[in-house]
């Protein structure tokens, strides 16, 4: 009878709901007992947060060393404490406000909680360390060349310039001995191929003063002005460029008469590619064929436009003009004429002029004085006895074919009608 009781009431809705409700409970105790409880606890590699750390820049100090670099704390607080502590948001913090001088120094530290850990619900039971030693340092600052190196080359058809550079020096700063250590900053640049100048800010790297790459440990104790290094490579196309004179045609002589030789026959230059792209001659001079019988042999300096440079170095030429295919005959020659302005009479005294007559020799066998005549036109007069420029005509021939050589003048005495 008091079993089938029991098994209708174990059986029955009720009990199962009051069941529930008590293990409910019970698990309830267990865990808030549990939570509530305190428990050993520790962290490491807290990091070390610097307070008026500029405090000390401004006394002309800094830290060359710190012993620990991180610290360890032990606890007891609740499991639910610990579970939102780590080293990422627990720090310790020192107060270098009271630093005044250079040497060894201890300063004691205080943890730093996040905002969500309640505080009195935690005891730090122990610390790796109870104070933080410091190495305070003067500070010293000093200018470091920078040294730029190119490795590579241009392509063919340029030329590479000395690479430019700023800053042309950097300014390291810490103590004294690292420092001091300190020889250059080196920037290496490595390209091949160049065919247009090359710019960018480039990294450096420090070396000691024996020309090793400086050791890290020295390098973290120091602060450098500057990242980066701005760096251009120049590269300028190269080019040869013949060297040409303008020739004027007289005395029976052209272009097609002459054979024209220079020394050198060409340069090379450099510039930039749009400027020497269509720059492919220089003109030394302007030459007067008529000027001379046969040949002339002159030196002309070599004129380079602005912004293009001769690498090849020749800074002058020599230009000789040879005449081919032509003779050339004197002729004695009496008939002259001077014209003047009216009111002024020429009183020849030159009963005759010596005249070059360059050409074919078919052309020169058939001219005679007959077919030669000098005049001079004078258009501003001076009175007295003088020598007018003259010019020579050769009538019944081409002007192109014959023509005197040289300057022509008539003596005369030039007089005011009475």
């Amino acid at each position: 009878m008091i079993r089938e009781k029991l098994g209708n009431i174990f059986s029955s809705k009720a009990f199962y709901i009051l069941f529930s409700i008590l293990v409910s409970i019970v698990l309830w105790l267990f865990v808030e007992i549990n939570e509530n409880q305190l428990h050993p606890f520790a962290i490491s590699g807290i990091q070390i947060v610097r307070l008026n750390e500029e405090v000390l820049g401004d006394r002309d100090l800094l830290i060359s060393s710190i012993t620990p670099e991180t610290v360890t704390l032990y606890f007891e607080c609740p499991r639910s404490v610990a579970a939102r502590l780590d080293n990422t948001n627990l720090t310790v913090t020192i107060d270098l406000s009271s630093i005044n001088s250079r040497g060894p120094a201890t300063l004691p530290y205080e943890p730093n909680f996040p905002p969500n850990v309640d505080i009195s619900s935690l005891t730090i039971t122990q610390r790796s360390v109870n104070r933080i030693s410091l190495y305070i340092d003067r500070m010293q600052s000093r200018p470091v060349p920078v040294l730029v190196s190119y490795t590579g080359g241009a392509a063919e058809g340029f030329i590479q310039d000395s690479p430019e550079y700023g800053p042309q020096n950097i300014t390291v700063s810490g103590p004294a001995e690292a420092v001091l250590s300190v020889g250059t900053a080196r920037v290496n640049i490595v390209r091949e191929n160049l065919s247009s100048t090359y710019t960018d800010d480039l990294h450096f790297v420090l070396y000691d003063v024996n020309g090793e790459e400086l050791d890290r440990a020295i390098l973290d104790q120091l602060t450098i002005s500057d990242e980066t290094i701005r760096v251009t490579v120049p590269i300028r196309a190269t080019k040869d460029i013949s060297l040409n004179v303008e020739l004027t045609p007289g005395a029976g002589a052209t272009s097609q008469n002459v054979r024209v030789t220079y020394e050198p026959s060409f340069i090379v230059v450099a510039g930039d590619p749009e400027d020497v792209r269509d720059f492919n001659t220089i003109n030394l001079n302007t030459i007067d064929l008529s000027r001379f019988e046969t040949t002339v042999s002159e030196v002309y300096p070599i004129i380079i436009p602005n912004g293009i440079t001769n690498i090849s170095g020749e800074t002058e030429a020599r230009v000789t003009v040879e005449i081919i295919g032509l003779e050339i005959r004197h002729f004695s020659i009496s008939n002259l004429q001077v014209n003047l302005p009216a009111g002024f009479t020429a009183d020849i005294r030159s009963p005759a002029v010596d005249v070059r007559i360059r050409g074919r020799e078919s052309d020169l066998a058939n001219l005679t004085e007959s077919n030669i005549r000098i005049v001079s036109n004078v258009t501003e007069v001076s009175l007295g006895t003088q020598r007018l420029l003259a010019t020579v005509f050769v009538d019944g021939f081409d002007a192109d074919m014959v023509g005197a050589v040289g300057n022509v003048y008539i003596t005369v005495t030039v007089s005011r009608n009475e």
